[in-house]
């Protein structure tokens, strides 16, 4: 490889960091260059002395420009366009090119900017393997069709790229799992896969390394213990929520809900094409630890505080104000001041007042839609009404669904239905039964979702 030839020369003979990957290119590719050759590039290290234009980059392309009349590709207009893509897959691999930006990163006394000239040799080896068509197939293993890898994958089975193997994907019912569920999953990884099981960000599990030849059998072995695989596809994915009541601010029971979600939704919905994947989370307060508002469909409980007026004593030091953690809560000359748009329905002031001016609070249930987390991040928008009922909560998740359904287009995730349709569109819409009325219709519309994983 040629970052063995590179530590050789910057590492142990101490050469610039644009020498020592002209000298390595040199020895590793048999370029014919002689010490002439290399001394022109004495003055480029350090970013031409002055922190610019990196060292490794100008070494680079000076092997590009020795490489590229032996190389199996000629382009119209010469090295040109291989110049630039050289120098943008360096920038992508260091999110910058000058040496001062660089060097923030990598530089070490003792090694000084070994690491980054290094990884400058991989980007020039894996471009000029691209060049001569060497580079590797990333399925270059795999002797499966597209087709036998996309069915499993509708059951739950991942494909490891590069080889005839699956990561299966096991429901847990938002993580939980008792004695003999984890005894099953593990001896189901010993058996059929490579003994490794790993847990999901939605709280599955997965156990890797499956052949496609054993998807069938661990399967079936799994389900005699009451497990079954999916969660992927343009469908309702697994429901995943925080430990709720069992957590000192929870304010509704999550766990209890969440799995009346999961049977109604991700279950009893389980043969629903979906534009794209739909995600629930529930958060017992507004600490909001697994993120609701970053799911398609979120709920967050509240608790709206009750004050009575009247009742307050106007204390020196105020019980309510001091336990309130976001400062919504202050204290005046005429008595408690509760902000209503500061205040965020955590509950943390109920039952707080020594002479009863705050015992009561409205329990229920804040909704977001049009959340997403990945390579495009949308914070989801909160429905006006805060509901009080799990079934008012429910009937919106499923008038949420029947939208996206009804009016979301293939590939498109919720939160670009809502953008499209506008967000007071889509809310009058969750808060009628016109979507319900028309459930079996748009239940009975063809659809074809764009999600890939």
């Amino acid at each position: 490889m040629l970052r063995d030839h590179v530590k050789k020369y910057y590492l142990e003979q101490r050469r610039n960091c644009a020498e020592s990957v002209l000298r390595a290119a040199n020895e590793a590719w048999d370029l014919g260059l002689t010490d002439k050759d290399f001394a022109l590039f004495s003055g480029f290290g350090g970013g031409m002395g002055c922190g610019k234009t990196c060292g490794a980059l100008s070494g680079s392309l000076a092997a590009l420009g020795a490489v590229y009349p032996s190389t199996k590709l000629a382009r119209p207009d010469g090295i040109k366009t291989d110049n630039a893509a050289l120098v943008a897959e360096f920038a992508a691999a260091f999110a910058a090119t000058d040496c001062d930006e660089i060097k923030k990163a990598c530089f070490t006394e003792d090694e000084r900017c070994l690491a980054a000239v290094l990884r400058a040799a991989d980007v020039l080896e894996a471009h000029v393997k691209k060049l001569n068509g060497e580079e590797e197939q990333p399925n270059a293993g795999c002797t499966l069709t597209a087709e036998q890898i996309k069915a499993v994958k509708g059951l739950g089975f991942l494909h490891c790229k590069g080889t005839n193997n699956f990561n299966c994907r096991v429901i847990t019912g938002n993580g939980k799992l008792n004695n003999a569920h984890m005894r099953r999953i593990a001896e189901a990884a010993e058996k059929f896969g490579n003994g490794d099981a790993a847990l999901t960000t939605r709280l599955t599990v997965e156990i890797q390394g499956v052949p496609y030849e054993n998807i069938p059998k661990i399967r079936e072995y799994l389900a005699e213990a009451g497990l079954s695989t999916g969660g992927t596809g343009s469908k309702v994915r697994p429901v995943v929520s925080c430990k709720g009541t069992t957590c000192q601010y929870g304010l509704y029971d999550t766990l209890g809900f969440a799995e009346k979600i999961h049977k109604t939704f991700y279950e009893g919905w389980h043969g629903v094409e979906l534009p794209h994947k739909f995600k629930i989370a529930l958060g017992g307060c507004p600490n909001n630890c697994v993120k609701p508002s970053l799911n398609d469909f979120g709920i967050i409980g509240q608790r709206v505080p009750a004050f009575e007026a009247e009742k307050c004593r106007v204390c020196k030091t105020c019980a309510v104000e001091k336990n309130c953690p976001i400062g919504a809560a202050r204290l005046t000359e005429q008595g408690l001041v509760i902000d209503g748009e500061k205040c965020n329905h955590c509950g943390r002031c109920v039952g707080k007042c020594p002479f009863k001016a705050l015992e009561k609070g409205t329990y229920g249930y804040r909704v977001y839609i049009g959340g997403r987390w990945g390579k495009k991040v949308a914070e989801g928008r909160p429905l006006s009404r805060l509901f009080t009922s799990e079934e008012e909560v429910m009937a919106v998740l499923e008038k949420a669904l029947l939208l996206f359904r009804d009016q979301g287009r293939s590939g498109e995730r919720f939160a670009d239905t809502i953008a499209r349709l506008g967000f007071d569109n889509v809310e009058a819409q969750l808060l009628s039964d016109e979507l319900l009325a028309r459930k079996a219709e748009i239940l009975g519309k063809s659809m074809t979702g764009g999600a890939t994983c």
